[in-house]
């Protein structure tokens, strides 16, 4: 393949960056979990589609995962 010089001139990237997981809140605090099973505790949420359809409450309660 013919490449262009600015390809030719960029390096590449042999391993993505590593951020780990993204914490969730459990329980009052921040757990970053890697497994189902390091999830356990009650969180609330609302979510709205559009202000005019009005919303809806979402109670999620997992016990050891």
């Amino acid at each position: 393949m013919i490449y262009s010089k600015e390809i030719e001139n960029m390096c590449p990237v042999h391993k993505g960056a590593n951020h780990g997981p993204a914490p969730i809140p459990e329980e009052g605090q921040w757990v970053k979990s890697k497994e189902i099973s390091d999830i356990s505790g009650l969180t609330h949420g609302i979510g709205w589609c559009a202000p005019q359809q009005g919303c809806c409450k979402l109670t999620l309660n997992v016990k050891e995962g």
